[in-house]
């Protein structure tokens, strides 16, 4: 988990990331971590929207799309860019 948790301050710090790349690193490596028996992808998914909220995002309710991509991860068939397009396509800043 400790890992998990550095990932974004290194999207942060070398790849100077956007706050949705930042938000992405959260969730994918708190969900590829597997730190916990159970509830990895809403952990990672959670962590990745109060990480946005805090930083004045508007995030939505929980939607579908949110769940899908969670599921897409986990399986391997989307990656951290991917994760971070979609929060920007469905967040908004205010």
């Amino acid at each position: 988990m400790e890992s998990a948790a550095l990932h974004p301050c290194h999207a942060w710090l070398y790849a100077q990331g956007s706050l949705f790349d930042i938000a992405a690193a959260y969730a994918f490596h708190v969900a590829e971590s597997q730190a916990f028996l159970d509830g990895n992808k809403r952990t990672g998914i959670a962590a990745a929207l109060v990480f946005l909220e805090g930083n004045g995002v508007e995030v939505p309710e929980a939607t579908e799309e949110l769940y899908q991509a969670m599921i897409a991860i986990a399986e391997r068939r989307l990656d951290k860019p991917g994760l971070a397009a979609l929060l920007q396509q469905i967040c908004r800043r205010p």
